[in-house]
């Protein structure tokens, strides 16, 4: 080989190298870098749920490890880890999520399976003691809320070893069982109780709510009634989420198995009326939007829970006569939103009136003096509307406003803000926990977005064991003050059986335990009714909670003006005698829509787009409410026939109940109209004579417009064109000095006939008489008396 061409050869292989490199690379830093997850640990079964002094001592983790990434993955190995017990209320969150340094391994890895392709799971077991001398074990030695953490580590292809995916629960440990594997003379074997020398005073507000499914745009007396899915059907079925929410009360507060009455105590049912309203209404049948479209037009067909409703209706009204039941605003409204909104009377209807509604349809008397604001913050502006009502005790989240994500304000003693208003807080961190167990974890507006959590890559076993955690915690830990307790779940919590059933049986166990004791609603409403009226705390900021569940100004504004027309108009409309339908009852659930459209139970990334879109329907409803009262065009033109002929009209009213209206008619100069008044007007037709006076002979135009009786416009005005043949006073004057001039005539000839002299108006004419025989002789020939000619014989002989 020549120099040359050995030349040529060693710059081809150092090009194919150079060419091979930035492939191979990058492939590797790809692999180290990329976000896409790999693996996905998920729990599946936690025993025991809650760690007692004669539950099993040892812990069992059942889980499964999925392959969810685009690579298979080599060496995958679990291994349980856990941290100390958690000793705030932030931590409940924080030790959930973020670092990891916090946790030790309770054992080594355990080796799954060599690899794992993409698509593939594989379970595991992992079952440790509580405590234990001689073998691996979660080292708890006193009862408390303890984080525990699955850890799966593995290589993915193209990558090098790492931790892969994560699940982390709370395990509430409630007494500490003995170590039966240990020798009886050991100390480790000692049993540690818990600590019940101050047990918490606990309250539990048992949701019974969902979110708005009546059809927007419908006022009353609609029917059937038009729900927008049929998703009720299936919740108030057998198995539903409704039906599961009212079974697992029913059960747990059984003299059955309630034996005492103390869970029953704690309980009290927080009731939204807006699911009342349209459950009642189902049981007399109901139609479900068949189309995309929220309208009143939109196609429909039959819904099928008429009878599931009625069941679950029946049972709920059992369960009120032998329980509290308190209910909640209206729909769940937003009450800072409600408070931009500005409407009082709306305000009213959400918070005062809203018990009213469960009373009559539950047939009780509900508990009063609560306010339950549920999923959203207390902020200022919701301070300052419910202190516009009557007094009340609001039951709301703690604020959770955080400096640097590691500590938050949960005081939970009850706080007066107003003379008429006392917030009675519950733990923010546990409120958000529960909201995380269930098949739909939510994260309610009221939490800081520092304490945050992602809920959806955790099992529900995990969710539920954390929820349990956070349930049980300011009962284990007899040293955080104040010891009262408000368990306040999201109220469209949705849960599984086992999960309803988990959360009594947590309450329950505390309370048989001593850990905490019944606090009825009503001990906390007469609490913080005793609060001293001065001095008031400084109001909660208007920027409390997340910011991404606020809505928006242009929803707002755009209620406040729809509100605004529908009061206008309902101030104007009064009792249909034939149906009994009332104004107030007809606009009503037009109102209850606006209420609907502020509803909480809407998730935020959809809140404001379907606030909108109801907004939207409700605002034609009413358009076409204004414009079904109008007056009839005759659609040609009016001839008076004098200068006082009325002007008729007919008006039409399509609404199902009367109206009182005024007309509001455009008169042109020399044209006066006498006010009608005030008119109620009938549904149907009604023919109206306005009196008027023309004083011109014309022709001109007339506006007519009809208004309420407070001055809003009602339907579309109306152009007359009217011609006029009257004179004014120009005829009057005319007419009256020709009659008078007749008069004068008249008398002066009969004067002269009565006294035998003729009419100076006579002396220039010929005197008739002369007139008449000398018009005789000049006839030719002359004609006698008979008729015949004179000259001879008509038709004789001569």
């Amino acid at each position: 080989m020549t120099p040359t061409a050995l030349l040529r050869l060693l710059a081809a292989l150092l090009l194919l190298t150079l060419s091979v490199v930035p492939i191979a690379v990058p492939r590797a830093a790809a692999a180290q870098e990329s976000t896409t997850p790999f693996l996905q640990v998920r729990v599946d079964d936690v025993t025991p749920d809650i760690v007692t002094t004669t539950s099993e001592p040892v812990v069992t983790v059942t889980g499964t490890v999925l392959n969810v990434g685009d690579r298979p993955v080599r060496d995958v190995v679990v291994r349980l880890e856990d941290a100390a017990a958690v000793s705030t209320p932030t931590g409940l969150r924080t030790d959930l999520t973020g670092n990891v340094d916090q946790y030790e391994p309770v054992a080594d890895f355990i080796t799954l399976t060599p690899e794992l392709g993409r698509g593939q799971q594989v379970p595991f077991v992992l079952s440790y003691p509580l405590r234990s001398s001689d073998r691996p074990s979660l080292s708890i030695e006193q009862p408390g809320v303890y984080p525990v953490m699955v850890n799966v580590n593995g290589t993915p292809d193209y990558g090098a070893p790492a931790r892969l995916d994560d699940a982390r629960f709370l395990l509430p440990v409630l007494g500490v069982p003995p170590d039966p594997a240990a020798g009886s003379a050991d100390a480790v074997t000692a049993v540690e109780p818990p600590d019940t020398s101050r047990p918490v005073q606990l309250t539990l507000l048992w949701p019974i709510a969902d979110r708005p499914r009546l059809a927007a745009g419908a006022p009353g007396g609609t029917t059937p009634v038009r729900l927008v899915d049929d998703d009720l059907a299936t919740s108030l079925a057998a198995g539903g989420r409704l039906d599961t929410l009212l079974s697992a009360v029913e059960f747990a507060t059984s003299p059955q198995v309630d034996t005492d009455g103390l869970v029953r105590t704690a309980t009290c049912l927080a009731i939204d009326p807006d699911l009342l309203v349209t459950v009642n209404a189902m049981t007399g049948g109901y139609v479900v939007n068949d189309g995309p479209d929220a309208g009143p037009g939109t196609p429909t067909r039959p819904g099928t829970g008429q009878a599931a409703a009625v069941a679950w209706l029946n049972r709920l009204k059992a369960l009120a006569k032998r329980i509290c039941v308190a209910p909640t605003t209206y729909a769940q409204a937003d009450l800072d939103a409600l408070r931009r909104v500005g409407d009082p009377g709306l305000s009213h209807i959400a918070t005062a009136a809203a018990g009213d509604v469960v009373d009559q349809i539950l047939g009780i008397a509900s508990v009063r003096g609560a306010t339950l604001v549920g999923d959203g913050p207390l902020t200022g502006p919701a301070v300052r509307l419910l202190s516009e009502q009557a007094p009340t005790v609001a039951i709301a989240a703690s604020p959770s406003a955080t400096d640097d994500g590691t500590e938050t304000g949960t005081d939970t003693a009850p706080v007066r803000y107003t003379p008429r208003l006392v917030a009675a807080p519950f733990d923010p961190a546990v409120g958000a926990a529960l909201a995380g167990a269930g098949t739909e974890p939510t994260t309610p507006g009221y939490l800081d977005p520092a304490l945050d959590i992602p809920l959806r890559p955790e099992s529900e076993v995990a969710r539920r064991q954390s929820a349990l955690g956070a349930l049980l915690w300011r009962s284990l830990n007899p040293d955080v003050a104040p010891r009262t307790q408000i368990l306040m779940p999201p109220l469209a919590w949705n849960l599984r059986p086992d999960d309803a059933q988990a959360m009594f049986t947590a309450v329950a166990t505390a309370i048989n335990a001593g850990l905490a004791q019944p606090r009825p609603l009503t001990a906390v409403i007469g609490e913080g009714n005793a609060v001293p009226p001065e001095p008031t705390a400084a109001l909660p900021g208007d920027d409390v909670g997340d910011p991404a569940a606020r809505f928006d100004d242009a929803v707002v504004s755009g209620i406040a003006a729809v509100t605004g027309r529908l009061w206008g108009l309902t101030g104007a409309l009064t009792t249909d005698p034939r149906t009994g339908l009332t104004g107030y009852g007809y606009t009503a659930p037009l109102r209850e829509d606006m209420l609907r459209a502020l509803s909480q139970s809407v998730p935020p990334d959809t809140r404001n787009g379907l606030a909108q879109q109801r907004l939207t329907t409700v605002g034609s409803t009413v358009d076409d409410m204004f414009g079904a009262v109008t007056i009839v065009n005759p659609g040609g033109s009016y001839t008076l026939a004098t200068e006082r002929s009325p002007l008729p009209l007919a008006l039409r009213n399509d609404l199902p109940v009367p109206i009182r209206v005024r007309l509001d008619v455009d008169a042109p100069p020399g044209m006066t109209v006498s006010d009608m008044g005030e008119i109620e007007l009938p549904p149907g037709y009604l023919p109206l004579r306005v009196p008027i006076e023309v004083h011109f002979t014309q022709r001109f135009a007339v506006d007519v417009a009809l208004r309420t009786a407070d001055g809003l416009p009602l339907g579309e005005p109306v152009r007359l064109s009217v011609h006029s043949n009257a004179y004014g006073k120009v005829l009057f004057f005319i007419t009256l000095s020709a009659g008078a001039v007749l008069v004068l005539l008249a008398g002066r000839r009969l004067w002269h006939r009565f006294r035998g002299q003729p009419d100076p108006a006579d002396l220039d004419r010929p005197d008739p008489l002369e007139v008449a025989l000398r018009y005789d002789e000049s006839a030719d020939p002359p004609l006698s008396r008979s008729g015949r000619d004179r000259s001879g014989p008509s038709g004789g002989a001569t």
